[in-house]
């Protein structure tokens, strides 16, 4: 169907009444944007998303009953072209670089002033608060999407705990070959050692939970 106006359409996902109150009042008063649901936790901003379809999803990155992180995969799955703006008051390394590896769109502190917060909103590149936190962690979206086909197969089987002698025989390529393509990748993502390698590829769909992970398979090149 056809939309009556040319607004931005928000989901506001916060546990915190008093909060998605206030944030309601800030944005409804702007021209262009119109928030159109609420939820107090993880399982319902997905299926109010679902069901309404926002151009942008506010919300936090941890929950009672669940990790707005870990729903981000899920919400960009479920709606198309759907901004998730994470506004948080945690700042920690690990929360930061999460959020972005999984594919926020931004990731605001809660303490920012307004404006940062509706220049991530309208923005249509990525928006991390560079004023608001520290410098260490903002990798872009961009460093996940531009890995190569070879070190996707990598980061799977390095995240299956095969050595790196088994995914060069795997894939038809030297172990030197294949310790260059883990290099990048894990320095790409941001990944110091295997594990943090296995728990990224758990969380961003890489291996399927509950089914037998696919082996990384020669291609050529």
């Amino acid at each position: 169907m056809p939309r009556p106006d040319s607004r931005l359409r928000v989901v506001l996902a916060d546990d915190h009444a008093i909060l998605r109150q206030g944030l309601r009042a800030i944005l409804d008063a702007e021209p262009d944007l119109q928030v159109i649901g609420e939820a107090s936790n993880v399982q319902d901003a997905v299926a109010l998303s679902r069901c309404l379809q926002p151009d942008i999803v506010i919300t936090d990155v941890a929950f009672a009953n669940g990790s707005g992180i870990q729903a981000i995969g899920q919400l960009r799955r479920e709606c198309v072209d759907v901004r998730v703006v994470m506004l948080t008051g945690h700042n920690s390394e690990e929360c930061v670089r999460g959020a972005i590896a999984a594919g926020a769109h931004a990731y605001i502190l809660k303490d920012s002033p307004v404006s940062v917060l509706l220049r991530a909103i309208r923005s249509e590149t990525p928006e991390y608060g560079l004023a608001a936190a520290p410098a260490y962690a903002f990798r872009t979206n961009a460093h996940v999407a531009g890995m190569t086909a070879r070190e996707r197969q990598v980061l799977v089987g390095v995240a299956l705990g095969y050595s790196s002698k088994r995914i060069a025989g795997n894939l038809g390529r030297s172990v030197k070959t294949i310790e260059k393509h883990r290099f990048k990748m894990m320095h790409k993502l941001g990944l110091h050692n295997a594990a943090a390698v296995t728990r990224f590829a758990m969380d961003h769909g890489f291996l399927r939970t509950g089914h037998e992970p696919e082996e990384p398979r020669p291609e050529n090149v």
